[in-house]
């Protein structure tokens, strides 16, 4: 039996680039492109080629920037009798495009995984074959392995599955896609050619608006793997890519246990795996000195935290009470900066709770910041209702979406909600003020450290001339 592992549609027929990372949220662009490494595809993948006999093949269609019509091609040529795909609500209508085609052309079973799934299981199970909901991996076997229906846990409309041991699982898939392929153009913010590993899975927390904690995961979970293995991956990766500089932990919260990423760090030195560059996704709650000392002399430069919002009134309203801690940020983050670690922060505008003034508050801190040399590098996006979380449905109830046009649920172009205190384009103003902040900031960081000719030719590949002139126009006129 041939089965095919499929990411999204890479390009949408309106000619928009799919940066598609479904376990938090997809965006489409026409400039600055990158693909996510389909981590879970990938995981699945590894697992159906140790667990089967069957022929299992993976295909990126971000990575190789495929349209539909391409990427149908490039699949017939498999002749699958399953597709799996893993479709984020703002890639569903391409990926369910090219799945129904193809069906239609072979009678190729359809199997859909992810966010829109976990969210329209009804709805997509009279398109598609099977719908998988939450983590998925252990789903798909039981359907490849042929297992009775209504005893598959994680198959609409059966019971949900309980989140996974992830030391269970293989490594994921290096063969049909290569790993190393997504460092170039790698994430935003990397300085070297770093592949994306997992030292753990799943999120403690369950913020509002988070498509993982609420769509990939039954309940608030966070599973470590065993460091050893992390070690042994990072050793396969450097052994086999020697253009490999280092490794992006780009799990929800690498630190969450300070003991587990102590050990790691001890691991990684023991194994002489410190000579590389680590960036890790981190929860500047539990970094301590101690923390930051040993991760240092492991290797890692960068820690990316979710800093989000300044506003305590935004915190309670989107679940992050416990995680909003404006002083402890700055002592973590002044202890950072000494020990020389470069710190990249995501921040959101127009969270459930928010207003003109509340929001103030957030690009207060946001220049502040920047201003101290406290972060370097930064992620503002708008925050917007993802199907089946909390904040969807809360905006859904209260008639405050303006669209359901999916394609427009992308997080950067514009508000598809409406407050009564804060309408849309009062949002998007917010999120571009906050936008220019951080680019002229970031100019200014950059013209201190790489010179004008550099820095120039930066913020032209990112803005262009007259988004450049914009920043700078509005500087001068006090509105930066």
């Amino acid at each position: 039996m041939k089965i095919v592992v499929a990411n999204s549609v890479g390009v949408d027929k309106r000619g928009y680039k799919m940066i598609h990372y479904p376990s938090r949220w997809t965006t489409g662009v026409k400039r600055m492109y990158f693909a996510w490494y389909p981590w879970e595809l990938a995981y699945l993948t590894a697992l159906l080629k140790r667990e089967t006999g069957h022929d299992v093949k993976m295909i990126d269609g971000c990575l190789r920037e495929f349209d539909c019509q391409t990427y149908l091609k490039e699949i017939i040529k498999e002749r699958p009798d399953f597709l799996i795909m893993e479709s984020s609500t703002r890639t569903i209508d391409e990926d369910l495009r090219l799945a129904l085609q193809l069906k239609k052309q072979l009678g190729t079973k359809l199997i859909f995984a992810g966010q829109h799934a976990s969210a329209y299981p009804e709805e997509l199970s009279k398109s598609v074959d099977f719908v998988c909901q939450g983590e998925y991996e252990f789903t798909v076997l039981d359907i490849i392995q042929g297992k009775e229906v209504s005893s598959i846990e994680g198959i609409y409309p059966n019971a949900c599955r309980d989140p996974l041991d992830v030391n269970s699982l293989p490594w994921p898939e290096d063969d049909d896609i290569k790993r190393i392929d997504y460092c170039v153009p790698g994430p935003p913010g990397l300085r070297f050619r770093q592949i994306q590993a997992y030292g753990s899975r799943g999120c403690p927390f369950r913020c509002s608006f988070c498509v993982c904690s609420n769509l990939y995961y039954s309940k608030p979970t966070w599973r470590a793997r065993n460091t050893d293995d992390i070690v042994k991956e990072i050793s396969y990766l450097k052994n086999k890519y020697k253009e490999m500089e280092g490794i992006f932990f780009d799990e929800e919260i690498h630190n969450f246990k300070r003991d587990h990423v102590i050990e790691l760090c001890k691991k990684i030195i023991a194994s002489d795996l410190n000579k590389l560059h680590y960036t890790a996704m981190c929860a500047y709650a539990t970094l301590d000195e101690e923390v930051l000392e040993i991760m240092k002399k492991a290797g890692y430069y960068q820690i990316r935290i979710g800093i989000e919002t300044a506003s305590d009134k935004i915190a309670e309203s989107i679940g992050m009470r416990g995680k909003i801690d404006i002083k402890r940020l700055f002592r973590v983050l002044e202890k950072a900066k000494k020990l020389g670690f470069e710190i990249y922060g995501t921040f959101l505008i127009g969270a459930p709770g928010a207003d003109i003034q509340e929001d103030e508050k957030t690009l207060c801190l946001l220049r502040d910041l920047l201003k101290k040399e406290l972060i370097c590098e930064l992620q503002v996006s708008i925050c917007t209702p993802q199907p089946g979380t909390p904040f969807f449905n809360d905006m859904q109830s209260q008639g405050l979406l303006r669209t359901k046009d999916w394609q427009r649920y992308d997080g950067t172009t514009e508000a598809v909600v409406s407050y009564p205190q804060y309408g849309s384009k009062d949002i998007e103003r917010q999120f571009k003020r906050a936008v220019d902040i951080g680019h002229y900031y970031r100019g200014k960081m950059s013209l201190k450290r790489d010179g004008l000719w550099v820095t120039l030719n930066k913020a032209l590949q990112k803005r262009g001339f007259f988004g450049l002139l914009g920043v700078l126009i509005k500087r001068l006129l006090g509105k930066v």
